[in-house]
């Protein structure tokens, strides 16, 4: 457990089978596939099936090893028109209770949210959705782009509003996806 811990918190990374038969000082797969299912059957870890690097931390694995939870960083994102984000993940150290699996952090540059309290630099709690409902505010990507809007839906139409009346609003197109909603910011609740 506290190899997987330090490997993604110093790489970012989960080790490979490769890394933990080094590290265990055993010969074969096997043996740490079988060690993996013990953390996985105490539900300390998940393991995705067919994927290399397919280990997560769950919540009772961060209790366990005594330190705060991992949660991925999806690094900066527009709070203005669409802009390039970048998908390297960081991994933050996150002391709340209440972190789920679908919950990841995104940093704001821009100054288009500060009328909903997002200012350029805010760190901000982005829950992952399928559901949206008006007036929540969301994180958005347009290919590989991304921004943080109010969503709004007006008369059959819907677009991505900004809280800073020198921006306009933009418009929701087809290869627009909304990606999920902003629940609260590092250091305090969103207005």
């Amino acid at each position: 457990m506290k190899f997987i811990y330090t490997s993604i918190k110093s790489s970012g990374y989960p080790p490979t089978l490769a890394d933990l038969r080094e590290e265990l000082d055993v010969s074969s797969n096997q043996a740490v596939l079988d060690f993996l299912k013990i953390l996985e059957n105490k539900k300390l870890i998940k393991k995705e099936e067919g994927a290399a690097r397919g280990l997560k931390i769950l919540k009772k694995g961060f209790e366990v090893l005594g330190v705060k939870t991992l949660i991925p960083s999806l690094g900066i994102v527009a709070a203005g028109p669409f802009k390039y984000s970048m998908e390297d993940l960081e991994w933050k150290e996150f002391g709340d209770a209440k972190i789920t699996d679908d919950i990841f952090l995104a940093k704001i540059s821009g100054d288009s949210m500060i009328g909903a309290g997002l200012a350029d630099g805010d760190h901000v709690i982005i829950q992952k959705s399928q559901e949206f409902r008006n007036g929540e505010i969301v994180l958005a990507r347009d290919n590989n782009e991304m921004t943080i809007k109010t969503l709004v839906s007006d008369n059959g139409r819907s677009y991505l509003k900004p809280e800073n009346p020198k921006y306009k609003n933009i418009p929701i197109y087809p290869e627009t996806r909304l990606i999920g909603k902003v629940i609260g910011k590092i250091g305090g609740k969103r207005k």
